[in-house]
């Protein structure tokens, strides 16, 4: 006599989960703004060529800046608005117009097309700290709506760092895991506040490295204190692009340095499906499209991380009213 009350909340659960997917048309074509940094580059690398195989058309302008904060951003906005020449901070970026480099304020970016989706995200070294977000999350929002009317703001959950960062050797207790779980408390905290979407990479990140495909174990017969020139690590199973030989562009000198922020192959592969599904409103990201060097098997297995995070990410207040496309010949 209690199934009935049972089989409605699940119903309701399950409602709730997947009404960002599922309640909304795909898309054939997004035009996109990110305002963010290296982490959102990462996530581009692999996701135009994601589109193509899926038959999308994809319109995008990075307004990203290595190492760049929300705080910077808003930083940026004011000096641009103020006519201060430092405004003019984002450079040498392609133009999706006319397809040329060139410099742009942040309000010129918000202005130069009628964006489907405006993305804006936390440095990853501020992410785990809320005292970093506000009041530049608001100042941010708030431009992007005046400027970007159309647009519908989401917002990027960053990924926690690999555990060889120095970060995680302090023995305070500070790891990966702990790393995860604020940054993606203070996301949740942002969206829910302004009732906006979240991509949430950083949890498809953190849900594949629970898993043993995709566990890091520094490699045993490795000298890292020594190693041979242009000799590599086994580094297998990361998500990060981890050990590298880096040339110095001045003295042309190599050095072993180690990169465990940002994401490699795998990684930028899983946060494209992620944005891929999300963005294009999609049931799944294409199979067909698996980057060379990338395993099969592994694609589909990193998918299916795509798919659970997305599942896991409850659904923000109603969207803002977008422009339809068929205004892109407007543009064109």
């Amino acid at each position: 006599m209690h199934r009935r009350p049972f089989l409605a909340t699940l119903l309701v659960l399950a409602v709730t989960l997947f009404a960002p997917f599922s309640l909304a048309a795909e898309r054939d074509t997004l035009r996109l703004l990110t305002i963010g940094n290296s982490f959102a580059d990462n996530a581009l690398v692999e996701l135009r060529p994601m589109a193509r195989a899926g038959g999308k058309e994809l319109i995008y302008l990075r307004a990203n800046i290595g190492g760049c904060s929300l705080e910077r951003h808003a930083r940026h906005l004011r000096e641009a608005e103020a006519g201060d020449p430092a405004g003019r901070a984002y450079k040498n970026i392609i133009d999706p117009i006319t397809g040329e480099r060139r410099d742009f304020t942040l309000p010129e970016a918000l202005a130069l097309l009628p964006w489907d989706v405006v993305t804006i995200q936390q440095v990853s070294t501020g992410s785990f700290r809320r005292e970093t977000f506000q009041p530049h999350a608001d100042e941010l929002i708030a431009a992007i709506r005046r400027l970007a009317p159309t647009a519908e703001i989401v917002i990027h959950q960053t990924w926690a760092y690999r555990d060889d960062h120095a970060l995680f050797q302090k023995g305070d207790g500070f790891t990966p895991a702990v790393m995860h779980e604020q940054l993606r408390a203070n996301y949740a905290w942002l969206a829910a506040e302004k009732g906006l979407r979240l991509l949430p990479s950083g949890e498809a990140m953190h849900l594949a490295r629970q898993t043993p495909r995709w566990t890091y174990t520094p490699d045993p017969s490795f000298d890292f204190a020594n190693p041979a020139p242009d000799a590599l690590p086994d580094q297998r199973g990361s998500l990060h692009t981890g050990w590298v030989w880096r040339t110095d562009a001045t003295t042309g000198a190599k050095r072993f340095a180690l990169d465990a922020l940002h994401a490699n192959l795998a990684g930028r592969y899983l946060a494209a499906a992620v944005w891929y599904r999300a963005l294009f409103n999609a049931d799944s990201a294409p199979p067909r499209y698996v980057p060379e060097g990338l395993d099969p098997e592994d694609a589909a297995d990193l998918r299916r991380h795509a798919d659970a995070a997305l599942a896991l990410t409850p659904a923000p207040a109603p969207a803002p009213a977008r422009a339809s496309q068929d205004s892109l010949s407007a543009i064109r």
